[in-house]
């Protein structure tokens, strides 16, 4: 996978981390707690007023794609578009590409 396509994988995940984080029944306040930052943070998130550090979006992707209930409930409520899951998909891989990517 190449830069691009990373970027655009992290880009739609920020774009609809408001609906991510509804269709798994949590709270902005929740979702700190899980990926280790304020409720602010993720409200700046939300809002794109907040650059991701590397930590952040390894979270984010760790929590989106690697816990098979949290998949299987984003793929069926479909904000996750094939580009994304052909890109990306829903294996360990995911955190090594982010990781490598952001060196």
């Amino acid at each position: 996978m190449d830069n691009d396509g990373i970027m655009e994988c992290i880009d739609l995940m920020c774009d609809t981390l408001p609906q991510l984080r509804n269709a798994l029944n949590l709270t902005q306040e929740d979702f700190s707690k899980i990926i280790g930052v304020s409720r602010q943070s993720v409200i700046n998130m939300e809002h794109k007023e907040k650059k991701l550090t590397r930590s952040i979006i390894i979270s984010m992707v760790s929590f989106f794609s690697l816990r098979e209930k949290t998949a299987e409930i984003l793929l069926q409520s479909g904000l996750y578009n094939n580009t994304f899951v052909k890109n990306i998909g829903f294996s360990e891989s995911v955190v090594i590409k982010i990781h490598e990517w952001s060196k």
